[in-house]
């Protein structure tokens, strides 16, 4: 048996990169709708397969948009680091009602927020080394993935989009109806 040496020791697990790319994907997916559903199930409740298809649709545009960019020569982990520090920042500047927002201070609870779910998954993704195949397989894998994963959200998009919108829509004009006051946070 072989000793462990210093850098096999601290090397993380050796994934390829579409199973990168599709975890990115569902974490970036989970990120994004932790406030997104509760309003979503309330609006759809009555339809769960509306919201069943819109689940799925969402899940599919961010695996295949992560898978998309899963290329060595693309930079793969940088341009995955900046999607998920993106995203971590968008769902804080959009989420009214973040538990982290109790602490009183935003800079401080920002900085809480990002370090749990941008810094942490940042982490991860430099830690993993991530296995490419040749050109032709990767792109084989990339493509096996993605399309079927973006024909299925835009096809999601184009059936249950408009059953949404209507409802959204009429959520909306309910409200500017009732005079409802509209925060908006700069």
């Amino acid at each position: 048996m072989m000793p462990r040496t210093h850098s096999s020791l601290f090397a993380g697990p050796a994934l390829p990169s579409q199973s990168v790319g599709i975890v990115t994907g569902l974490y970036l997916f989970l990120l994004v709708i932790r406030d997104f559903w509760p309003e979503t199930l309330a609006q759809l409740g009555g339809r769960p397969g509306t919201l069943a298809f819109l689940t799925a649709g969402l899940a599919c545009l961010f695996i295949g948009t992560c898978v998309i960019v899963s290329w060595k020569k693309m930079m793969m982990k940088p341009l995955l680091v900046v999607l998920v520090l993106l995203t971590a920042a968008a769902v804080w500047l959009l989420d009214q009602d973040s538990p982290f927002r109790a602490l009183g201070s935003d800079i401080g609870g920002f900085a809480t927020h990002m370090a749990l779910f941008g810094l942490v998954p940042t982490a991860l993704l430099l830690w993993i080394h991530i296995q490419h195949g040749s050109f032709f397989w990767q792109i084989r894998g990339n493509l096996a993935v993605a399309i079927p994963a973006i024909v299925i959200a835009l096809c999601v998009m184009g059936t249950h989009l408009a059953d949404y919108a209507a409802i959204a829509g009429e959520e909306i004009a309910g409200a500017g109806d009732a005079g409802a006051a509209v925060t908006v946070r700069p």
